[in-house]
C-alpha cells in the first residue's frame, strides 16, 4: 500500500475522504510516538490530536504532498510538549504499572515460544528506549524506527543533522550496553516492519 498524498480537489472540501485516507497511517504513527513517549494512553491522545489538527489545517498542504511526514511532524511536536510537561512534573513511577504495548508483526506461522520471545524482546527494548534521555530517544526512534534520514530529522526538529547522527549512535550504543546484541535484532525487525508498511 502506498502512502496517501494530499489532493486538493479530493480533500479540501471533503473532511470524510481525508479522514478515511489518513486512517491507515494510525498504527505507524502510534508506533513512532509510542516509543517517543513510553505512554500508550498519551500516545493515542497525541495521534488523535495530530489527526484532528491535520484535518483542520489540511489546506496548508501542497497538492501532491505526502500526508504521513506532515502528520508525523505534528505528532512529534505534540509528543515533545508532553515530554516537557512530564519532565517538569516528574515523579517516580512503577515500571510494571505502565506496561508497554508494542505491536510485533507476526511471522506467517508463529510458534508460541517465538511469540513469547518476541514479546519479551519488545518489552525489554521498549523499557530501555524509555530510559534514554529525551534527545537520544527522539533520534533513535525517528531514525531507526521511523526510517527518517538525518536531513529529514533536522528539518523536523531544527537540530543539525550531525548532532542528530551523533545522538542516534550514542543512543544505539547505550542500548547495546544495556541489552547487548538484541538491539541489532530489534532494529532489523523494525526496519523489516517499516519496509512491510511501505509495500
Amino acid at each position: 500500500m502506498s502512502e496517501p498524498v494530499y489532493s486538493r480537489s479530493l480533500h479540501e472540501a471533503n473532511w470524510e475522504r481525508f479522514a478515511n485516507d489518513i486512517e491507515p497511517l494510525r498504527a505507524k504513527l502510534e508506533r513512532c510516538i509510542g516509543l517517543l513517549t513510553g505512554d500508550w494512553d498519551e500516545t493515542q491522545s497525541i495521534v488523535q490530536e495530530a489527526f484532528h489538527r491535520g484535518g483542520v489545517h489540511r489546506a496548508q498542504l501542497n497538492d501532491g504532498s505526502p500526508i504521513y511526514p506532515w502528520l508525523r511532524a505534528i505528532a512529534v511536536n505534540l509528543a515533545k510538549q508532553f515530554l516537557d510537561r512530564r519532565s517538569r512534573h516528574a515523579k517516580p513511577t512503577d515500571l510494571e504499572a505502565n506496561e508497554p504495548q508494542v505491536a510485533i508483526t507476526q511471522s506467517p506461522r508463529p510458534g508460541v515460544l517465538t511469540e513469547i520471545l518476541k514479546d519479551e524482546l519488545a518489552t525489554k527494548v521498549w523499557l530501555a528506549v524509555g530510559q534514554l534521555p529525551d534527545a537520544y530517544r527522539e533520534a533513535v526512534v525517528l531514525h531507526y524506527i521511523d526510517g527518517m534520514d538525518y536531513a529529514q530529522m533536522s528539518a523536523l526538529t531544527g537540530v543539525p543533522a550531525g548532532t542528530l547522527r551523533a545522538r542516534a549512535m550514542r543512543a544505539k550504543n547505550l542500548l547495546r550496553a544495556t541489552l547487548g546484541s538484541i538491539v541489532d535484532t530489534w532494529m532489523r525487525d523494525a526496519n523489516e516492519n517499516r519496509q512491510g508498511d511501505q509495500a
